[in-house]
Parts: structure tokens; C-alpha cells; sequence
């Protein structure tokens, strides 16, 4: 019989887990090939991400904010292997991303898992829980034996604190938040090191995403996980992260720690979201109001993307890409012209 497997005790807090370099993902939406001709039109190329860099260490949380549309699930779909990057690379553990393909890769593999946005949808409605929490087991070949795999099965329930006979039921027989439960014990299934969290609150109650967010901050101290948090709710990315980036059009526009960004944020675009946020305290203090639309993708502004909607732009917004560069303090990185000018 074979045995239930160990996690693998969790080196020291701080390891170099995931690094992205000038990531990309362009998607061509062009018409098609004949209408082109006759008609004459240009090629259409969505820039869905568009250099973005960043790091994450062992135990620590980063999360991704920014209106719908800026590429924070499109980030999410790179780093799982499931869209291949149209430019720059993913090292995970120090090895290029595109090895979890190759069966060297197995290993890498089970170190990577993803909690999807909506539990109805990500879970199949024909297949009992058992068999559903079980399918990363068997893929990846972990546990032969019928009764080690309802062992781990049973272990995972009571990790994510579902009672053992759950396991003979089917998914639509749960609530929202139970069902997302079951997609996070899937996920730990193969003793994850790294989740990716796309949304996995959003389409859940405010009182069910507290007790799901609650969860996952428990396995993490528990499990030693590392998280990459997708998400547009800033009340979420203030209880759950240690660090915060923000998106726009494809591009981190600031990215620094938790407190930081709450306290003082340093671009516009950050003090935008930040305002936007209702002031239950009254404290009075001055906001900026959120202004204009998000520019179309397909043809986004000359030089700086958000300068359409900045009250700081000026001419070389118009005309000059900002450089994602650190402050001097080296915790926080901006792209803002106004920043390193020092007009704001």
C-alpha cells in the first residue's frame, strides 16, 4: 500500500520563488485574412500585457489591482503555462517557466497550482468531490493505491475545513464559498509551493469571502505557500497581501508594499483607486475623483497610457513612455513622469 504523501518542509521565508521580465502577451485580433484585402485594413494587435517585471519571495503575498481590462488575469494564464509569453521570460525556482512542459518538468509542475475565479464553473458538475480532488493525484501519478488517495482526499476536505463525507457528493449540491473550498483543496492536492489566485473571492459573498480569505491566510502560515493575488476589490488586496501592484493597459504602474500603497500611494492612477473607495471615518481630506474612461486597448494614448486622465500630465506624458523605475528607497517602483520630476 502506498503512503499518504509528506509535505516537503518549506526552506527559509524570503527564497527567490518567481521572477517576470519585461513579460509581454499580444493577441492578434485582426479581421479576417480575405476581409483584410478587400478591404484594406491593417493588422489589429491587442497588447493585453506589455512589459511587465516583477518578483515574488517564498511566504509573502503579491496582488495585482486595476480596473477590468488592464491584464491582471492575462499575468495570471503566463505564469501557469497557459498562455506562452509573446516576449520576456518566467523563471520559477530559477528554471525558465516553458521546462514544465518537458517531462524533466514534472516535478516543477506540481510546485504550481491556480484557484480559478468562478466555483461554479471551474468544478465538473458530472464528477463526485472525491473524484474532483483526486485528479491532480492521479495526473501527476503521486499515490497509486485506491485507499492512499481517499486518505489524502479526506485531509484535503479537513484543510479546508469540509467534513469527510463530502466527498460523495457533486458540486452542485454546495454553496458558492463551499465550492471554492473544494477548488482550493484541488489545488493543494499536489503539495503546492506557489497558488495563483485569479479572483478567487469575487464571485462570493462579502461574509463568505472573509471565511474563504481567512482559509487561505491560515494555510499559507500553515503550509508555507506563497500566493500571486488577482483582484480588483481593494478591501480584499488590504486584508490579504504583503505587497500590491497596480495595472494599467497592460503595464505596472506602481508596485510596492501594502502599507505603502495605502498610506501614500505615489502615482495617480493609485490615488484614483485609493478615492474611489467610500470614507466611512468622514475625515474630510481632499480627493481626486476618478476621470474619463479607460482608453481603447486596441489604440492606446501616445506616451504615457493614463495621461488622457491624469491632472499632472503635461507634454512629456503626451509624448514620453514612463520608465518603471525604483525610488530611492528601492521598496517602491513608479512609472510617472510627475514622480521623477518631483511635481507630485
Amino acid at each position: 500500500m502506498s503512503a499518504v504523501l509528506k509535505p516537503v518542509p518549506a526552506p527559509a521565508r524570503g527564497e527567490l520563488i518567481v521572477k517576470a521580465s519585461d513579460l509581454a502577451k499580444h493577441f492578434d485580433v485582426s479581421p479576417p485574412w480575405l476581409n483584410r484585402v478587400l478591404e484594406r485594413k491593417p493588422r489589429v494587435i491587442l497588447r493585453a500585457v506589455d512589459g511587465v517585471s516583477f518578483e515574488i519571495r517564498r511566504g509573502e503575498t503579491l496582488s495585482l489591482v486595476g480596473e477590468s481590462g488592464c491584464g491582471k488575469s492575462t499575468v495570471a494564464r503566463l505564469l501557469v503555462g497557459l498562455y506562452r509569453p509573446t516576449r520576456g521570460r518566467i523563471e520559477f525556482f530559477g528554471r525558465e517557466l516553458h521546462e514544465m512542459n518537458t517531462a524533466s518538468g514534472r516535478e516543477l509542475r506540481q510546485k504550481l497550482q491556480m484557484i480559478f475565479q468562478d466555483p461554479y464553473a471551474s468544478l465538473n458538475p458530472r464528477w463526485r468531490v472525491a473524484d474532483i480532488i483526486a485528479e491532480p493525484l492521479r495526473a501527476h501519478a503521486l499515490l497509486q493505491d485506491r485507499h492512499a488517495i481517499e486518505s489524502r482526499v479526506d485531509e484535503l476536505l479537513a484543510q479546508v475545513r469540509l467534513a469527510a463525507a463530502d466527498r460523495d457528493k457533486y458540486p452542485h449540491q454546495f454553496s458558492g464559498g463551499q465550492r471554492q473550498r473544494i477548488s482550493i483543496a484541488r489545488a493543494l492536492a499536489t503539495h503546492p509551493e506557489f497558488l495563483v489566485c485569479d479572483e478567487p473571492t469575487s464571485a462570493l459573498d462579502v461574509s463568505v469571502q472573509a471565511q474563504v480569505l481567512n482559509l487561505m491566510k491560515d494555510l499559507q502560515r500553515d503550509l508555507g505557500l506563497t500566493y500571486l493575488f488577482i483582484s480588483h476589490n481593494l478591501a480584499v488586496v488590504h486584508h490579504i497581501s504583503d505587497r500590491v501592484g497596480v495595472m494599467y493597459l497592460g503595464k505596472l504602474v506602481e508596485l510596492a508594499p501594502k502599507r505603502t500603497i495605502f498610506l501614500s500611494p505615489r502615482h495617480p492612477y493609485t490615488r484614483m483607486l485609493l478615492d474611489a473607495i467610500p470614507d466611512l471615518e468622514m475625515t474630510g481630506r481632499a480627493r481626486t475623483p476618478v476621470a474619463g474612461e479607460v482608453p481603447n486597448p486596441l489604440n492606446p494614448p501616445s506616451g504615457c497610457a493614463f495621461h488622457p486622465r491624469c491632472p499632472h500630465a503635461n507634454d512629456r506624458c503626451r509624448r514620453e513612455v514612463p520608465q518603471f523605475r525604483a525610488l530611492p528607497s528601492g521598496a517602491v517602483h513608479v512609472a510617472c513622469h510627475a514622480v521623477e520630476e518631483g511635481r507630485i
